[in-house]
């Protein structure tokens, strides 16, 4: 079965256990007040009582101040680089709202907010991606290995990404690298770069996690973009173990499906009549908490292998899933 499980432990100690729902947080898309306060800086107080396990801030989103940097609460915090914030890229869920100021973002800078990192907190440091700088693998690799050698205390999460300017990754260039990836603790791509459809995403994932297998690593598969009931958990059985994203701000989760906020209002009478402010911290609550139901039921799944542990869309997920092994020419 591609579908796993694992054990992760942080040098503080703290064990990370996967399958891993992640919750981010970004300016990118939220408005700014006259102050040059982002908007996501709000939505993150207003949530904080609801996360505990995990969540992903940006690096570029600290530096500037736009979500906190030494205050969590959670027990773990993914940092991402920036790159998707100081880049005119979207991720796949993306509805655009608000083009906010984009700052001076460089490697350095980068760097400076890891060095400041407060000591107490478990980081999850991902490597640096920025949209105008493009390198090869075997040179993204040892851009990776330079970075997380200077931060041995924390976790390291290597983002690839396509070489040159090109718009997906290259499947045959990452499995000829695949021996020089044994040194991060994860193994990360951006949803949209895995490929041009969602089967073919899935596809690319189950071959990369089978060539890791071979090679003897297991560092679990983490894809950057993608929180949602559905393709999440098709990630998932295809072999991936880390997902986050954005869609938990900008949508509900109701009976497995992500839909408009606006329409989730009339699901129910008491959200009716409801304050749009109110109604969007009831829905981030309840998102969240429906994350983590998801992660017990991939965790239930792995138990037997049965479709069913999905509540609520077993038929669906078992028939992609079938699909992705005939496509890869057998059930694994």
């Amino acid at each position: 079965m591609l579908a796993r499980r694992n054990k992760l432990v942080h040098p503080s100690g703290v064990i990370l256990e996967t399958p891993m729902l992640i919750p981010s947080f970004s300016s990118k898309g939220f408005r700014f007040n006259k102050q040059d306060k982002s908007e996501a800086s709000i939505i993150f107080r207003v949530a904080e009582e609801y996360l505990t396990q995990c969540l992903l801030i940006s690096a570029y989103d600290g530096h500037y101040g736009y979500v906190p940097s030494d205050d969590f609460p959670t027990e773990v915090v993914f940092v991402d680089s920036g790159g998707y914030e100081t880049s005119d890229e979207h991720d796949l869920s993306e509805v655009m709202r608000y083009v906010g100021p984009i700052k001076e973002w460089t490697e350095d800078l980068h760097k400076q907010f890891l060095n400041n990192w407060p000591s107490h907190v478990p980081g999850v440091f991902i490597s640096f991606d920025h949209g105008s700088i493009h390198r090869t693998i075997p040179e993204q690799i040892e851009q990776g290995r330079d970075l997380f050698s200077k931060y041995t205390n924390q976790m390291s999460d290597f983002l690839l990404k396509p070489e040159n300017e090109e718009r997906y990754i290259s499947l045959q260039k990452i499995l000829d690298n695949i021996l020089l990836l044994k040194d991060f603790d994860i193994i990360g791509f951006t949803e949209k770069e895995l490929g041009k459809s969602l089967l073919e995403r899935m596809q690319n994932i189950a071959i990369i996690r089978m060539a890791l297998d071979k090679a003897g690593i297991n560092s679990p598969l983490h894809i950057f973009g993608s929180l949602d009931p559905i393709t999440s958990s098709l990630y998932f059985l295809s072999g991936a173990e880390i997902f986050d994203g954005l869609t938990w701000l900008k949508y509900s989760y109701y009976t497995g499906k992500t839909i408009y906020k606006q329409n989730y209002g009339a699901l129910e009478p008491t959200l009716l009549n409801m304050r749009e402010e109110t109604l969007d911290a009831t829905i981030w609550a309840r998102n969240i908490y429906h994350l983590e139901s998801l992660q017990i039921q991939m965790k239930n799944f792995l138990l037997e292998h049965d479709f069913r542990m999905f509540q609520e869309n077993s038929e669906l997920l078992r028939n992609s899933y079938d699909t992705l092994c005939g496509k890869l020419g057998g059930r694994f």
